[in-house]
């Protein structure tokens, strides 16, 4: 797993997003929230979501893109899930 930071998510992750938008990856809690398995190309990551000890936000992924430094799909896709999952814990 390689981590990146997350300091703008939006612009970082455009690509990802539209990526995303386009493969329809599937998206499940892998044990906690902020942990994720994201299924695209019939392959599984292993996707993980936090805060390091200075507040930064990071993203881990075990892919090949992520390896290189890209800010791959299924960290768009974990991203999206997560945001929808804090919502609405808020909510209730």
């Amino acid at each position: 797993m390689f981590k990146l930071v997350l300091s703008n998510p939006e612009k970082q992750l455009k690509n990802g997003f539209e990526k995303c938008r386009q493969m329809h990856p599937k998206v499940s809690i892998n044990g906690a929230i902020g942990n994720y398995h994201v299924i695209g190309n019939e392959n599984k990551y292993n996707v993980k979501l936090f805060r390091d000890e200075r507040g930064q936000k990071i993203a881990e992924c075990c892919c090949k893109a992520n390896e290189n430094g890209m800010f791959c799909y299924h960290i768009a896709a974990a991203v999206l899930a997560h945001t929808g999952i804090m919502r609405q814990r808020q909510a209730a």
